[in-house]
């Protein structure tokens, strides 16, 4: 990888105070597995889970304020910065990832 994910990736203090709340401090961003093992044509746009990968050797790592961030090796980093946020639909928070595109 010829960027660093540290300059690229940015996580929101909102998030940041989200994943401390709920003692997450693992993040990963991956193609979800349920879209890399069928036959079907989608657009393939990285997802993030508040999880601790399960081989740590496919991923890129970073941390930032003890928040651990693993960027799986299959995604290529956008031209932009990545921002990790956090949503909340009808008081359900839920963590976001923004700054993919379908061509990345």
């Amino acid at each position: 990888m010829s960027r660093d994910i540290a300059n690229i990736i940015k996580i929101t203090d909102a998030a940041k105070s989200y994943l401390h709340k709920k003692n997450k401090l693992n993040v990963c961003i991956e193609y979800p597995e349920y879209r890399t093992g069928n036959d079907c044509a989608f657009v393939q746009v990285p997802e993030i889970f508040a999880k601790k990968p399960k081989k740590e050797e496919d991923y890129n790592i970073m941390s930032s304020d003890e928040i651990n961030v693993f960027l799986s090796k299959l995604i290529n980093l956008p031209d932009n910065d990545v921002i990790i946020d956090v949503a909340s639909f009808l008081g359900i928070k839920i963590l976001t990832v923004s700054g993919f595109n379908s061509k990345d």
